[in-house]
């Protein structure tokens, strides 16, 4: 009698594990449950990259904009003093050329002047610091074009990391299905339903986790 009643409560305390179909069942649910919090994880860790990458971007494009207005800034004092060369030129004010020379003209001014003087007048361009001229560089320009090229680069990784926190996203929500699949099994009675939706709900999880493995690499 004693006996009876102890092997009424162990068997009060397994629930509804009643079989190894159950027990295989509750495994196949915690697999899923984990993996679920896995593909939340990796999601969540994909949509903090692509906002730290998209404000990457726009905080390199500012700063490539900035250099590109002092690089503007350069070019108008270059034109205004290749302006007033050539109105001293024009009124053979030589003394006063050659002072500008000494004083005021940087080398690498009198250097794209130089080789834009050495062009046909048919083929030159109009200014001497244009990007056509290989004697003129400018720093702030260079710069800017550089920083341009890192934000664009910035931004697709944050497109990048953005498709990823969707694509596990998607897996999340079909392992979500998986995992309603497994738990109604246990409440329903004809076994080729139960063993349909079990052999259904596996194939998800490991397709799954085949997609969560691929989005890894």
């Amino acid at each position: 009698m004693e006996h009876a009643r102890e092997q009424t409560h162990l068997s009060g305390h397994h629930g509804w594990i009643r079989s190894r179909f159950d027990f295989a069942v509750v495994a196949l649910l915690g697999v899923t449950v984990m993996a679920i919090a896995w593909g939340a994880y990796k999601a969540e860790v994909a949509a903090k990259d692509a906002d730290h990458y998209f404000n990457r971007s726009v905080e390199t494009l500012a700063t490539a904009h900035k250099l590109d207005l002092r690089a503007a800034a350069v070019v108008d004092a270059y034109e205004q003093m290749f302006l007033e060369l050539e109105r001293e030129r024009a009124e053979g004010k030589t003394k006063t050329i050659a002072r500008l020379r000494r004083s005021l003209f940087t080398p690498p001014f009198l250097a794209a002047v130089r080789w834009w003087e050495q062009q046909p007048p048919a083929s030159r361009p109009i200014s001497p610091f244009s990007g056509s001229n290989p004697r003129y560089r400018n720093v702030f320009s260079a710069r800017a074009s550089a920083l341009d090229a890192e934000a664009t680069a910035y931004l697709e990784r944050a497109h990048h990391a953005e498709s990823r926190g969707i694509d596990y996203t998607v897996v999340i929500v079909i392992l979500t299905v998986a995992l309603f699949l497994l738990g109604i099994t246990t409440q329903l009675s004809p076994p080729a339903a139960r063993y349909a939706l079990v052999v259904t709900g596996i194939l998800i999880v490991l397709a799954s986790i085949a997609r969560f493995v691929d989005l890894s690499v």
